[in-house]
């Protein structure tokens, strides 16, 4: 009888182990995003225990993340199953991606954010789930401000300068930090002082449009920034969006460029400026044509097409679960990643947990889309190698520019 218990035992171990399906995810780490994460795995575990998740941590540089992609892809990995996805990723890895098309009810794609859909979209076919979005922002110390007699936020980029030359002079801080580095990072805030200056890099049909004066002009602030009114300290060539918030969340920066993420972290009880920060859309450019923008940001669950059908059952689940009203909400009050459902917005935790989503809630919705094209990784390089260059004086913004513009038409043909 014992002999047949142990047996019985092991037969239904084995029959457990058996019907047990393992996926694989990929996920990055800025801020609290890996710890939120792993907490929304437990509890997606604990109610499928038949699926077990393993994450595999991605570099914080979206640039590195993307390239790694490449590799898993081409070389027609199974792994990871899952895939975390830049906005403006869909277009490229297309060819690679599980066509969702005829899961959009299961996902209750109606419910969400009409942008974010759009962005997963290709050819008319869904590749992927919305599963947080995104804005440039600006963050300030309010205290701050209101010390040196400033009632408001700058509205314009030359409201910043002024005030952070003279608070950080006095303070002995810095006056504005943002992500300078060689990476995706400063292709979205180049964009911003692009479109705030009034004009763009391709137009509507994708042309390549960006050689004129604003374009110019804009870059040449940027530069300025550094060198001229010297309210962002030379280092900012160097750093990514980490970099820029743990100067400022260490109270050495008076204004800061970030996503939505670094709200919930220097509010945190730790934070050295917990109850000092402010968040505002960023500046205007000058001029008639100046205007507030912000790059579109956020990222999207796609399933490798390489999976085996069981991984892509598993993992179709594991995207419901990440994108419900639940788990957004969750994701939004401890991680401080904007929802890509409507219905979130509606909440009161959220607006008590972070009150600028949805006061701000018009910039998530207007955020401007970077060039949306299936080159775009040789569009970003192109921008993020001019740029730099300017930025750190290898080139003028003018041969910057110019350069710029023969590079891109010669990718993209027009």
């Amino acid at each position: 009888m014992k002999r047949l218990f142990v047996l019985f035992s092991l037969l239904l171990v084995f029959a457990l182990s058996f019907s047990i399906t393992t996926i694989t995810m990929t996920s990055g780490g800025v801020g609290k995003e890996l710890e939120v994460l792993y907490a929304q795995l437990k509890e997606f575990m604990k109610q499928n225990p038949d699926i077990v998740v393993t994450v595999i941590p991605m570099p914080d540089s979206s640039t590195e993340r993307h390239d790694l992609y490449v590799t898993y892809l081409a070389a027609g990995e199974s792994d990871p199953d899952v895939l975390m996805l830049d906005v403006i990723w869909p277009p490229e890895f297309a060819p690679f991606l599980e066509d969702l098309t005829d899961d959009y009810n299961y996902f209750e794609l109606d419910k969400f954010l009409p942008g974010t859909v759009k962005s997963v979209t290709v050819d008319g076919k869904i590749v992927a789930v919305p599963w947080f979005t995104d804005a440039g922002l600006l963050y300030y110390r309010k205290d701050l401000l209101e010390k040196y007699g400033y009632d408001h936020p700058p509205q314009t980029w030359d409201e910043l300068v002024e005030m952070a030359q003279k608070i950080s002079k006095a303070e002995g801080i810095e006056g504005f930090v943002w992500q300078g580095a060689r990476y995706e990072g400063l292709v979205c805030d180049f964009m911003e002082y692009v479109w705030s200056f009034g004009t763009d890099v391709l137009d509507e049909n994708g042309n390549v449009i960006i050689n004129n004066p604003k374009a110019v002009d804009a870059l040449k602030f940027m530069v300025d920034l550094i060198y001229k009114y010297k309210i962002s300290p030379e280092g900012v060539t160097t750093y990514m969006e980490e970099d820029a918030r743990r100067i400022f969340q260490t109270g050495n920066a008076v204004f800061m460029r970030n996503w939505p993420y670094a709200w919930s972290l220097a509010n945190s009880d730790d934070s050295p400026i917990k109850g000092k920060v402010g968040i505002a859309p960023l500046p205007k450019g000058p001029g008639p044509d100046g205007k507030h923008a912000a790059t579109l940001g956020g990222w999207n669950l796609g399933i490798n097409v390489y999976s085996s059908p069981k991984e892509k059952e598993a993992a179709k689940k594991l995207i419901k679960f990440l994108t419900s009203s639940e788990q957004q909400l969750y994701k939004a009050v401890n991680a401080g990643q904007n929802p890509t459902r409507k219905e979130v917005y509606d909440k009161p935790e959220l607006k008590e947990a972070n009150p600028f989503m949805v006061e701000l809630f018009d910039v998530f919705i207007n955020a401007l889309p970077r060039p949306r094209t299936a080159s775009y990784a040789e569009v970003s390089d192109a921008i993020q190698r001019y740029v730099h260059a300017a930025l750190t004086r290898e080139l003028t913004p003018e041969q910057a520019i110019s350069r710029l513009e023969k590079e891109l038409k010669m990718l993209l043909g027009k």
